[in-house]
């Protein structure tokens, strides 16, 4: 993989490409644009082998046609450094281009490496892909409530059964004993579940 000279463009970008002369149009289309080619490869095994210092924005795939091969490579890549991934290819095949939908493209585009056309695709995939990780950030974070909620409940039962209290003295003493072990609410929850001893002692806080 070759390193290419740094343009001084916030947004760096892997640019894969065989073809010396689509690589030109690529690398003029960014030319004064908040784009730059950082890196650029013959084929994303080089990439996904090699070690990236400054970590790039964006992955920009020039291609003659897509490849079962090429879309496990973007899957594999991403699971371990997600970002926007951009295929211009000359070729169109619905199966291969779903399965890269699948694995993570944020934009495929057929026949069309047209200079003018480049960085409003980039700039839209680049949108994509973070309104994409809100969205899953977000639905993480509400899988991580209700699944904290349901351990906070399991513990609380657990603990009016064996001190016969009420649910919310139960509550409070998890949150009392929470506060002054400076633990996660939920994380104590389950501890309890577990068997740790970490209400031993604690009655006085009801």
């Amino acid at each position: 993989m070759q390193n290419l000279p740094d343009t001084g463009a916030p947004l760096r970008t892997i640019l894969i490409s065989d073809a010396p002369k689509l690589t030109a149009i690529v690398e003029n289309a960014l030319y004064q644009t908040p784009y730059a080619v950082s890196y650029q490869a013959n084929s994303l095994s080089q990439v996904a082998a090699a070690e990236v210092v400054d970590r790039p924005v964006m992955l920009l795939i020039v291609c003659e046609a897509l490849s079962a091969d090429l879309i496990t490579l973007i899957s594999t890549l991403l699971k371990q450094h997600p970002l926007p991934v951009v295929i211009f290819t000359q070729t169109y095949d619905a199966v291969l281009q779903q399965q890269a939908i699948q694995a993570g493209v944020s934009a495929f585009v057929v026949d069309g490496l047209q200079p003018h056309r480049i960085v409003p695709v980039l700039s839209m995939a680049r949108s994509r892909f973070q309104h994409q990780q809100r969205m899953l950030g977000e639905l993480q974070d509400l899988q991580t409530r209700l699944a904290d909620r349901k351990i906070i409940d399991r513990a609380k039962g657990l603990l009016m059964q064996q001190r016969q209290c009420s649910e919310d003295e139960a509550y409070r003493l998890l949150r009392t004993t929470a506060m002054n072990k400076n633990m996660r609410l939920a994380m104590l929850a389950q501890q309890v579940l577990t068997g740790a001893n970490h209400l031993e002692n604690a009655t006085s806080v009801l």
